[in-house]
């Protein structure tokens, strides 16, 4: 019977050993925090990612406990698995291949305690793996993950960093099982018209590995156009598939300002384009199967 804590850190992960490693690497690591539990909602993987996960149960056995989410293949249904078995006060989401600082939870409690804040969205800096450095890879970097920037214009912060009162749940409720992608998207929308204070942080930093090939964008835009193609079907949060303004460029300023750090932002630009046509065509396939 474990005591009420602070934070629960929620992580879902499906087959990658490796990355859930290294995120229950650092998330074992931290320096006086203060209480917090590791849950770790395996999403019925078929490779090692169950032994990973067991060997920090037995080694963390008051810190780390692991749980499983089979019936329903899903990020958002392994979270809300998560969610069901945390005992904390503050929900933080965290995805397996994300790593922190030593202080990381120190300081996500010392933020909530000292703000009235309840939806707060992590700095999310891309980084090259040893090995990995790509054109797909400097591609990644050089686009970024603008948490601050879907924030303020959107009213959402990615889930794979991001801390929320567990107060939100019980108000507007758990994430859609049903989205492929944009779940993060239509929870901070939920979020927002029942009134939370959302912010963003640029002090707590989590650390994303870059996809590093063309097929993992690729795959990437697929994802999200399906999940487009879901948000427009189930809650008119997108553009309908068939809509013409999908094929608009997207806008050449905010490509120069996200990445402002790239020598060759014309070729990001052509890519950013071509990936963007990549997910209408996802979208627009899911409409017609449909």
């Amino acid at each position: 019977m474990r005591s009420n804590t602070t934070l629960s850190v929620i992580i879902p992960v499906y087959n990658d050993p490796g990355g859930i490693r290294d995120t229950l690497l650092s998330l074992t690591d931290q320096q006086n925090p203060p209480d917090y539990e590791i849950i770790v909602v395996d999403n019925d993987s078929t490779d090692e990612t169950p032994t990973v996960i067991e060997e920090f149960e037995k080694n963390y056995p008051e810190l780390v406990f692991g749980y499983s989410e089979t019936e329903i293949q899903g990020s958002y249904a392994a979270r809300n698995a998560g969610i069901e078995h945390a005992s904390g006060d503050l929900l933080a989401f965290i995805d397996a291949d994300v790593t922190v600082e030593d202080s990381w939870v120190a300081d996500v409690h010392e933020r909530f305690q000292n703000s009235d804040v309840d939806y707060l969205g992590c700095n999310v800096e891309m980084y090259i793996p040893e090995g990995e450095d790509t054109f797909w890879a400097r591609y990644d970097v050089a686009m970024g993950l603008p948490v601050e920037h879907y924030l303020e214009t959107k009213q959402f912060a990615p889930t794979c960093a991001l801390v929320i009162r567990r107060d939100i749940v019980n108000d507007v409720g758990l994430f859609e099982e049903s989205l492929t992608s944009g779940g993060d998207k239509e929870f901070g929308k939920r979020v927002h018209n029942a009134g939370f204070a959302m912010d963003y942080s640029g002090q707590l930093i989590a650390r994303h590995p870059v996809r590093s090939t063309l097929r993992e964008h690729v795959l990437k835009a697929k994802r999200i156009g399906t999940g487009q193609y879901q948000l427009w079907q189930q809650f008119d949060l997108a553009l309908h598939p068939l809509c013409p303004l999908r094929l608009i460029p997207p806008n050449p300023v905010r490509i120069a300002n996200r990445s402002k750090n790239s020598s060759r932002i014309w070729l990001v630009y052509i890519v950013a384009y071509f990936l963007k046509l990549v997910q209408m065509s996802s979208s627009i396939d899911s409409y017609l199967r449909n």
